[in-house]
């Protein structure tokens, strides 16, 4: 009786063994499996972007720069714009509820918040979700009257040319399909960010108090160039500041941002540079992504510190699924 005793708990404790070694398989296998880059890693991180996005949608249709804040225009616009790039339907409740917002917002001379960038995205995002022709004209028609004899674009309607606005007015005319051979504004704007006197003394783009170089500042600035220009050398001069984990800082030799990352990705897919880089950012995103499917950034103005936003959030889902030219 003891000998078989013996033999039952040395069975069990082999069944118990073997369960064990194949539940601890198992979680390395899926631990490797949601490590491995390519595009079931790539897949979770949209995905979980997405419902991030729509899970801090505000009751009025609109989304807000941080969770339980206000709704802003130019969030609501980011968050159709990503949206929509990412498969999400134009007609489902959320599109149309953040239209409703914007269409809401629209000023009556057409702009939103006499805004230059504000109007541009909501253009984009508008144009996406195949909404409201009429006002989307109404809003081109302020842009291109909105343009300084110069070529730049300000902050408001014919305000000092700044090269931000200037820059993503420039790129939310190439995302609705337009070109500087059949858009005269184009080739003005892009004339006027590739002045001398509108870079630093490396001969690239700053905000117009600073002096270094600013990597987030440049990419934009590319994305509008490249409608004109060939912009191969300005870009191998971005490319270089990749850091080891695969992301971009604002500034040299600063940590990896998920919104300058971004941006970066914009640009190099404006130039059609898809090549590692491209990668190897993506990459930098999968593991950048908080567990709840935002990303952390203070590269939004309106904030002191890092912290997860929706402005950031948007702009890393909008820059994965940004096309080239030649895939559009």
């Amino acid at each position: 009786m003891k000998n078989r005793k013996r033999i039952f708990i040395l069975l069990c404790c082999q069944i118990m063994l073997f369960i064990f070694c194949f539940n601890i398989t198992k979680v390395l296998a899926d631990d490797a499996l949601s490590k491995r880059p390519g595009e079931s890693s790539l897949y979770r991180t949209i995905k979980k972007t997405k419902a991030y996005i729509v899970k801090h949608q505000n009751k009025d249709g609109g989304w807000p720069l941080v969770p339980g804040e206000k709704s802003d225009v130019e969030i609501t616009a980011l968050a159709i714009w990503a949206l929509t790039e990412a498969g999400w339907g134009t007609g489902s409740r959320v599109i149309r509820s953040g239209v409703r917002y914007l269409r809401k917002h629209q000023r009556e001379d057409g702009s939103w918040n006499n805004n230059t960038a504000h109007t541009a995205f909501t253009l984009i995002a508008l144009a996406n979700a195949k909404a409201d022709a009429a006002i989307r004209f109404d809003g081109l028609q302020w842009l291109k009257n909105a343009q300084n004899p110069s070529g730049s674009w300000g902050r408001k309607n014919k305000g000092p040319g700044h090269v931000l606005y200037t820059s993503a007015t420039l790129a939310g005319f190439d995302k609705l399909g337009f070109t500087w051979t059949r858009f005269s504004p184009i080739l003005s704007g892009a004339e006027w960010l590739e002045k001398l006197e509108q870079r630093n003394y490396e001969g690239y783009w700053t905000l117009p108090s600073g002096t270094q170089s600013d990597i987030f500042i440049t990419s934009w600035v590319l994305q509008g160039l490249s409608l004109a220009y060939n912009i191969d050398k300005e870009i191998a001069w971005l490319k270089q500041f990749q850091n080891n984990d695969g992301g971009f800082p604002r500034f040299r030799g600063r940590p990896s941002d998920p919104e300058v990352t971004a941006a970066v990705m914009m640009a190099l897919t404006a130039n059609n540079d898809l090549l590692n880089t491209q990668r190897i950012a993506t990459s930098y995103l999968t593991k950048a992504q908080e567990p709840d499917g935002s990303f952390v950034s203070d590269i939004p103005i309106e904030l002191k510190s890092p912290v997860a936003n929706l402005q950031t959030t948007c702009f890393v889902l909008i820059a994965i699924h940004t096309k080239a030219d030649s895939d559009r």
